[in-house]
């Protein structure tokens, strides 16, 4: 050992001191940088050296790695609620913008302009034969038809723009995996030859993060550290192979047309695969380029929470094209004394899309003196507009089914009651509730959950985030020690140079 052993000793603590002073000047450093986890020097002794007649004797101290104060687990909890407090914020924005399309309950939305529409069949039936009166039921009634064509049109825009949306996010979700992969290439690169690559380290758990923003994902690392994901137990990445997400755009009866790996420009790619639009497709890629494609469900993050309110305005849409389809049959019906339920009063276009279609019938619309007030022409009948009125008390089916409109009695003018029917006002009004209802619980949960994510990434911090008062305290510490290990290796120093300068002949 001697005074060359000491001075090694005391040249190892100097090193040690200066590698934990290095990394906590680094800590200071990145203390606001995103996703950067606190790092602090591994130190561990030397092995000792046996000397006979004295024993095993220190040789110092060495830096056995650079680690990151990195709680994995609350990290995992951390992406599992990012992954719901995203899906219900989704939800609710989207589920919001269809309240807003609704517009109830207000002065100018489509109950008040149907209670309006109904006065103005009761001012008629109180002089059926007074034009201005014929003129403000034609005049109401294309207001209120223009109205739900446009309450329609733009809930149809809507999902428009969550399939867009959709694509987009599917497309971003898919670049974060591209990166891992990229990482995980080059952890395991670094890994391998001995080093701890920790800012990759670091960048691989903010990528895994940004990830669990579009989807929920299960996560698990191998041993050097690389990431495998999965979604809904199908894989996405490992550390040997990586699948990709796709999306459905639109779906006819001749086969679908899917954003592949969620690029509407070059991607698009026309199949005969019958999927419903806003469909997820596990997408993988053989060695000789051919693509296969099978559904896969996400439930959480921006992904999931945009298919499920595409799917829930895709309900009201249907409800509405229902509550259309109904009052148009019903008032044709009763205006023809049932002759027609699709023609008459309303026109209702040729598709299934009755909200969107429906329409005064032009003839009326150009000359309302043509609006007939009674089944016959003499003066004074009023029976038809009567009847409309009694019609906004119907208890009918939405849709109106077959054996309803056979139901219509001539003499009454009237339909049989559905013993689970609703008015036209009380169906509109379910839809709009219906809607409101899912808004709520959706703002509720995306609350309640969010204060769950800030919890954990509070816990999140408090192990890997940098604390400059605690830096500041390790600074003192290490300097101490490193002014220390100096004062040793001064001192052998003046050993040696009396040992070798000053004794001897």
């Amino acid at each position: 050992m001697g005074l060359f052993g000491a001075l090694n000793v005391s040249s190892s603590g100097l090193s040690a001191n200066q590698a934990a002073l290095e990394t906590s000047g680094n800590n200071i450093a990145n203390v606001n940088t995103d996703g950067y986890s606190r790092q602090e020097v591994d130190m561990e002794e030397q092995p000792t050296v046996y000397m006979a007649g004295t024993g095993n004797m220190g040789t110092g101290v060495n830096v056995k790695k650079v680690t990151r104060d990195v709680d994995d687990y609350v990290r995992s909890e951390v992406r599992d609620a990012n992954s719901k407090e995203e899906y219900y914020s989704t939800e609710s924005t989207e589920l919001g913008d269809l309240e807003d399309t609704l517009n109830e309950p207000s002065d100018n939305g489509l109950t008040t302009q149907l209670s309006t529409l109904t006065t103005a069949w009761n001012t008629l039936a109180s002089d059926p034969d007074l034009s201005t009166a014929k003129a403000t039921v034609v005049e109401d009634a294309a207001t209120f038809t223009d109205s739900l064509n446009q309450v329609a049109k733009d809930i149809t825009s809507l999902q428009t723009n969550i399939t867009s949306t959709l694509a987009e996010d599917v497309s971003s979700f898919n670049s974060d995996i591209d990166q891992l992969q990229t990482i995980n290439k080059q952890i395991y690169t670094l890994v391998i030859q001995g080093q701890t690559p920790n800012d990759l380290l670091d960048e691989r758990d903010s990528l895994l993060k940004d990830a669990s923003t579009y989807a929920g994902i299960t996560t698990s690392f191998d041993d050097y550290g690389r990431a495998s994901i999965s979604i809904d137990g199908q894989s996405i990445l490992t550390a040997d192979s990586k699948n990709s997400l796709s999306v459905v755009t639109a779906s006819t009866s001749s086969g679908s047309t899917i954003a592949k790996d969620g690029d509407t420009n070059e991607g698009l790619e026309q199949v005969s695969d019958d999927y419903d639009t806003n469909t997820l497709l596990l997408t993988s890629t053989d060695s000789s380029g051919n693509t296969s494609y099978s559904t896969l469900s996400i439930s959480e993050g921006k992904i999931g929470g945009l298919v499920d309110a595409s799917s829930e305005i895709g309900s009201r849409l249907q409800e509405l094209n229902n509550f259309a389809e109904t009052l148009g049959k019903a008032v044709n019906t009763v205006y023809t004394d049932g002759a027609s339920s699709t023609a008459g009063f309303f026109d209702l276009g040729s598709d299934d899309n009755y909200a969107e279609n429906i329409s005064v019938n032009s003839t009326l619309d150009n000359n309302p003196d043509l609006l007939k007030s009674g089944t016959s022409t003499a003066s004074g009948d009023s029976s038809i507009a009567t009847a409309m009125v009694n019609l906004a008390d119907a208890k009918l089916d939405y849709p109106i089914t077959a054996s309803e409109l056979s139901s219509f009695d001539s003499s009454t003018l009237s339909f049989t009651s559905s013993s689970t029917g609703t008015t036209f006002s009380e169906a509109y009004s379910n839809i709009v509730t219906k809607n409101a209802i899912s808004k709520n619980q959706a703002d509720t949960l995306a609350s309640s959950q969010s204060t769950v994510l800030t919890t954990l990434e509070n816990q999140d911090q408090s192990v890997s985030g940098v604390s400059l008062t605690e830096e500041i305290s390790d600074i003192i510490r290490y300097q101490h020690g490193y002014e220390a290990n100096a004062n040793v290796l001064n001192t052998i120093s003046e050993m040696l140079d009396t040992l070798i300068n000053k004794t001897g002949a």
